[in-house]
């Protein structure tokens, strides 16, 4: 250990005062002023692959985290089937998806949703009402129907795509019987447009 010796000497007092400090080694001593830094999050990344809980609208893609990775991206007039969807999904192969979608050059996702792979994909066939609540979100996905998500409990009704309109800006959703993506949020036939396009990003 070290020994710090301090001389305090009174003014107009002829006692000197000696106080002697034990400091333990490895201990280092303040100067006398500190700074404290207190760390903010906006709630609108995520991280390592963490969810973001329920429907985000206007979620810019930059604010994903390094583990979160595009792995398909269509105009909504590109054609989902059986075949295209075998496809997409062994190329986005990972246990978390990212449902949204964007207009053509921007960042920024509309509409957005992410999930479980197990929920993302629930398997609701040709059952127009059939969804999975999970992380805040009303899922649905067929290779015979449509593809997409509703916020919170919502209820849903395919026909073939989602035609509901409660909370329809927190709407997405994508034919998949041959055909071109239907909803973004709250704009609906857009099976053959060339301005907006389907995205899903993945992550371990």
């Amino acid at each position: 250990m070290h020994v710090a010796i301090k001389i305090l000497i009174g003014v107009g007092i002829a006692t000197v005062l000696i106080a002697i400090v034990v400091i333990p080694v490895g201990v280092t001593v303040a100067s006398g002023s500190s700074s404290n830094s207190t760390g903010s999050s906006s709630g609108g990344s995520s991280s390592s692959g963490a969810l973001l809980y329920g429907v985000r609208k206007n979620l810019m893609s930059s604010s994903l985290g390094n583990s979160w990775s595009l792995c398909y991206s269509r105009t909504y007039a590109t054609l989902m089937s059986s075949s295209t969807l075998l496809t997409t999904l062994t190329i986005c192969n990972k246990s978390r998806l990212l449902l949204g979608c964007r207009a053509i050059g921007s960042s920024n996702l509309l509409v957005a949703a992410m999930g479980d792979r197990s929920d993302v994909l629930y398997n609701c066939g040709v059952t127009s009402s059939c969804k999975r609540v999970a992380n805040g979100v009303s899922w649905y996905y067929s290779s015979m129907l449509s593809w997409g998500f509703a916020s919170g409990t919502d209820t849903v009704n395919r026909n073939p795509c989602d035609i509901s309109t409660t909370n329809p800006s927190e709407r997405l959703c994508w034919i998949t019987t041959n055909n071109g993506g239907y909803r973004c949020g709250s704009m609906t036939g857009l099976q053959t447009s060339t301005s907006y396009e389907k995205v899903i990003y993945h992550s371990d």
